[in-house]
């Protein structure tokens, strides 16, 4: 789990890396930066204020390391924490039970009387109370 954690993480951050450069870029080159930096300066009477782009951008690239590192460090965490709860709670199981419809549907295809079957498949005992199995049953 730490392998594909770190990959995907890191995947994650080099996508958010590549959006955020070109976000910037083109917010850079519809002269939205220059709008924002000239509302700080107005905003708080200073006389210049410039975005430093390359720290900006260390700072962002060192921080989605931190981000990888820890996100991975807490998958693995959490999928130990996952599988010793799975062991000590026995996990869920699931029970698929098959039952014999097929066979009662090619019945009914070829026109034949559908009888009711028990749960190992014999012919179930008639409804008049005769204790007699069926004609055609095999017991």
């Amino acid at each position: 789990m730490l392998k594909i954690g770190l990959v995907f993480y890191l995947c994650v951050w080099g996508m958010a890396i590549i959006a955020s450069q070109a976000l910037w870029r083109t917010a850079e080159t519809a002269g939205v930066i220059e709008k924002v930096e000239r509302f700080i300066e107005e905003l708080f009477a200073l006389e210049t204020f410039a975005f430093d782009t390359d720290k900006i951008f260390r700072l962002y690239m060192l921080a989605g390391l931190v981000l990888v590192i820890g996100g991975t460090a807490l998958t693995v965490v959490l999928v130990v924490l996952f599988n010793l709860i799975s062991d000590l709670m026995g996990g869920i199981r699931f029970t698929m039970i098959e039952e014999e419809t097929a066979v009662r549907r090619r019945r009914l295809r070829a026109g034949e009387e559908v009888v009711p079957t028990d749960k190992v498949g014999r012919r179930r005992r008639s409804d008049s109370g005769s204790g007699q199995a069926e004609p055609g049953g095999d017991g």
